[in-house]
């Protein structure tokens, strides 16, 4: 059963994680069914408009599922050009994101790179890499941009949690919607009037604005932040913290 849904209604694509009995949790063909999409995505000229969205009303993505971590290359091939979302796939097309729930560890990376970010009222966005021996995710990194390196860091090391309300104070969340339904109902409303505009104006307002939010000295870091999680896969804290979290058991740190 394909656990990445996509559909297309005109000229807005609807791409959906669906595996909420699992908390939309990442696996391997997870991810490989995500980059299937994005391809098709940039592939398909009908496609003017994106939005992304999970199935179920509590969690909108926990990231990784943690058997996933317990060995290298079981989620990530070490080396690999990562491309878990639509920008680090190289879509130049509008994204807008339908928050329905929790947004943990590598599920904050949908909601950094959303253009337009709609959420529930209940949702919450939080990362919990270091404390099951992983680096931080690319969503924690890339909000430093957006909310700033205090709130950022409080998330990425502190166990901070965000509220959608506090998220939207910050800048990471566009609009709240009462209800899961409604904050999709929203992103649909806004992706409409998206593709209802000129392709060509869109496509070089968008390109503009990404630029700007971008700058050379964050993309290097960025990379860099590839190649720091490739080498701490091998640490023995990285598949410790994870064995520890499924036996449920306090982790031993080397």
């Amino acid at each position: 059963m394909p656990r990445v849904i996509r559909s297309l209604d005109g000229n807005i694509a609807v791409v959906s994680l669906h595996n909420p009995k699992a908390g939309n949790a990442l696996t391997r063909p997870i991810y490989e069914q995500l980059c299937a999409a994005w391809e098709w995505v940039d592939a398909t000229p009908e496609v003017r408009v994106v939005v992304f969205t999970a199935a179920g009303e509590r969690h909108f993505c926990v990231g990784a599922d943690m058997s996933a971590l317990t060995e290298q290359g079981t989620l990530r091939v070490p080396g690999e050009q990562w491309k878990l979302t639509w920008r680090l796939a190289g879509v130049k097309k509008p994204v807008v994101v339908a928050i329905n729930g929790t947004a943990a560890g590598g599920g904050l990376g949908f909601v950094t790179d959303g253009d337009v970010v709609i959420a529930a009222r209940h949702a919450r966005f939080l990362d919990t890499h270091t404390a099951v021996g992983q680096v931080c995710g690319y969503g924690a990194l890339r909000m430093v941009s957006i909310i700033g390196p205090s709130e950022a860091t409080r998330v990425a090391i502190g166990g901070g949690v965000l509220s959608a309300e506090r998220a939207h104070e910050l800048g990471l969340v566009n609009e709240l919607a009462d209800t899961a339904p409604e904050a999709l109902a929203r992103a649909l409303e806004i992706a409409g009037a998206i593709a209802n505009a000129s392709p060509t104006a869109v496509a070089e307002t968008l390109g503009l604005v990404r630029a700007l939010s971008r700058s050379a000295e964050n993309d290097e870091t960025l990379r860099r932040a590839d190649r720091v999680v490739d080498a701490h896969m091998r640490h023995p804290d990285a598949s410790e913290g994870p064995r520890a979290w499924l036996d449920k058991r306090p982790a031993v740190w080397v």
